[in-house]
């Protein structure tokens, strides 16, 4: 098992909440020592802490996820890996103890395979961390404000032609990555995950305890991908393409 992540800069998105960034690294930083000191628990309350407090980052959610696991709760640091790896998929050490924790779990699913398009699609959406495609973004947008600016007032004398190109370059640009960063934030279209929380649940073949028959059993920390709702209950879709409803209170979204 991979370490806790001790970084000296702490990179985390803002998520539109009160509270500074100082005193939110102080308490991340805070968990870290924590950690250290072999005091799992109160690592996890202190990153919690920051999460409540509405921020987030790849390397919180990694070092939560680790400090679950340190306290053998599996469906959590499976709930805590995976949120890592929706903000960067480039964690590699978040992909590495997911792959060790999952061969912990006692479900063993095959996933089907998928379209090909649909895997390029999804790997060319999460390809770069959130934070730098939002900094490439606002680069380019900006870099293509200058050039429309130049061109208006003509400055540079001479150089029209070559800033045109470099006009277009920048749209292009800004609408693929601004469609990109558009399509990670909002997730639209991506189909809504998440992880069975309890530590065994019945699937059932109608949204009713009543009548339904049982298809079959999940164990904590199985990932799901949730179809409809109906009232308190979701009917989930495994990897390997079984279907069946389960209530939405044992269930945590990705």
């Amino acid at each position: 098992m991979r370490t806790v992540t001790l970084a000296v800069g702490f990179l985390i998105a803002v998520a539109g909440a009160p509270g500074s960034s100082s005193g939110q690294e102080a308490l991340f930083q805070e968990g870290n020592a924590l950690y250290q000191q072999g005091d799992f628990a109160a690592a996890a309350a202190a990153y919690e802490g920051v999460i409540q407090a509405g921020w987030e980052s790849s390397e919180l959610y990694y070092n939560l996820a680790n400090a679950h696991f340190r306290l053998d709760d599996l469906p959590r640091s499976v709930l805590y890996y995976e949120k890592a790896l929706r903000l960067d998929r480039g964690n590699d050490d978040a992909a590495a103890n997911l792959a060790l924790v999952r061969q912990r779990l006692p479900d063993r699913i095959e996933p089907l395979p998928r379209f090909w398009l649909l895997m390029f699609a999804d790997r060319w959406i999460n390809l770069l961390p959130q934070h730098l495609l939002i900094v490439l973004s606002a680069g380019v947008w900006v870099l293509g404000g200058v050039v429309v600016s130049s061109l208006i007032l003509r400055r540079p004398r001479g150089w029209g032609r070559g800033m045109r190109r470099l006009g277009l370059v920048c749209l292009a640009l800004t609408v693929v990555l601004g469609g990109t960063l558009f399509l990670r934030t909002t997730r639209f279209g991506a189909p809504v995950e998440a992880v069975v929380m309890a530590s065994e649940v019945s699937a059932l073949s109608a949204p009713s305890s009543e009548g339904g028959l049982v298809l079959f059993s999940l164990h904590g920390g199985t990932k799901v991908r949730i179809d409809q709702r109906s009232g308190d209950w979701v009917e989930v879709v495994l990897e390997d393409g079984k279907v069946g409803w389960l209530r939405s209170e044992v269930l945590a979204t990705i």
